[in-house]
């Protein structure tokens, strides 16, 4: 018979992006009881006690995140104890995998240790895509019980509402131009300040580049307001876009440049196919999967021109066809219909010992 699922707590610092707040709507819907938590120790487990079946942890290292080393090796004694109670105690560990590592390590080897353990204790992985699974079975050596979801779409997450000429007369950019954007928070892993080289190199006065986003680090949003201070063809936002916000740019462009220089899984690519863009990115993590099928451009980030030449094929190629293939693609992906996936997953471990 199969194991019922009672109450699922998923455990994510995460507020900005939607990702785990529809998750938890979808999974409402197929009759799961389902709440968030912002942290992991033991006493928030003893709380819980008798009172959830899983916990489902998104983003490990948010969890423990510090500038200070001893502070964040005091968090992820606290997380990692809160995990050993919460199996003491019957609880099901799921772990989304969203980064094999964190982008932004300021103590990798508490990361390696964070890593390890969880991914060893945990009962069940979700990743997003079959790389993903390949990359943490030859990383971690663990094989057994990860499962593949996709990423759900953000179809309803983001006002959308406005028209393509409406956007960018509110963002002030030309009706006829190529518009390539840049969309999401600044950082260097992105590769932010290669794109701003290589659209410098385009030679088309009827292309712009627009670049939205909070910056993470002061002094690389400082570099990048250089590199783009005398390119006339180059807009930059460096603030953050509020969610009724998001709607402008992504409704202005053409499509969207995402020149990560790491990446396991793009909730960015996600958020463009939910507005109907397609994507140009590196051939790394799943952004080969995700822009199949002429949802998008791939290049060789190897290349010392890869970017550019994907620039260059994007004003050759029907971006609008690409386009209506992405928003097929996000439509086909929306989280009611992958919420009994995931209720499946619960199941799996909570029948596992019986």
């Amino acid at each position: 018979m199969r194991a019922t699922v009672g109450r699922v707590i998923q455990i994510s610092k995460v507020r900005m992006n939607p990702y785990v707040r529809l998750l938890q709507e979808a999974l409402r819907g197929v009759g799961i009881s389902c709440s968030t938590a912002a942290g992991l120790s033991p006493r928030m487990v003893r709380s819980w006690q008798g009172r959830a079946d899983v916990l489902h942890l998104h983003w490990l290292e948010l969890l423990y995140a510090s500038p200070k080393l001893v502070r964040s090796a005091r968090l992820l004694a606290a997380v990692l104890a809160g995990l050993v109670w919460a199996k003491a105690v019957g609880c099901k560990i799921v772990y989304t995998v969203h980064n094999l590592n964190p982008h932004e390590r300021p103590f990798p080897f508490l990361d390696s240790i964070a890593n390890r353990v969880l991914f060893a204790f945990a009962d069940a992985l979700h990743v997003h895509d079959e790389k993903a699974r390949l990359n943490v079975a030859q990383t971690y050596g663990r094989r057994e019980r990860i499962y593949v979801v996709p990423h759900g779409s953000y179809i309803g997450a983001y006002p959308n509402n406005c028209t393509k000429q409406e956007a960018r007369g509110r963002l002030g950019l030309a009706d006829n131009a190529l518009i390539y954007l840049f969309l999401g928070q600044i950082r260097r892993y992105k590769g932010v300040e290669n794109l701003v080289a290589a659209f410098s190199q385009l030679a088309a006065d009827a292309c712009w580049l627009v670049i939205a986003g909070n910056v993470h680090d002061p002094a690389y949003g400082e570099a990048l307001a250089q590199l783009a201070r005398d390119r006339r063809r180059i807009r930059t936002w460096f603030e953050y876009v509020p969610d009724p916000e998001v709607q402008y740019f992504m409704n202005a462009c053409d499509v969207c440049v995402l020149p990560y220089r790491d990446v396991m899984t793009s909730g960015a690519a996600i958020l463009a196919f939910s507005f109907g863009k397609p994507i140009i990115a590196p051939a790394l993590g799943g952004f080969p999967e995700l822009a199949a099928d002429g949802r998008g451009i791939i290049y060789d980030p190897a290349a010392c021109d890869g970017l550019l030449r994907a620039l260059q094929q994007a004003r050759l190629s029907d971006m609008e066809a690409a386009g209506r293939k992405a928003l097929a693609w996000a439509r086909g992906h929306e989280w009611r219909a992958l919420a009994p996936r995931f209720a499946s997953i619960y199941a799996d471990v909570l029948e596992a010992e019986k």
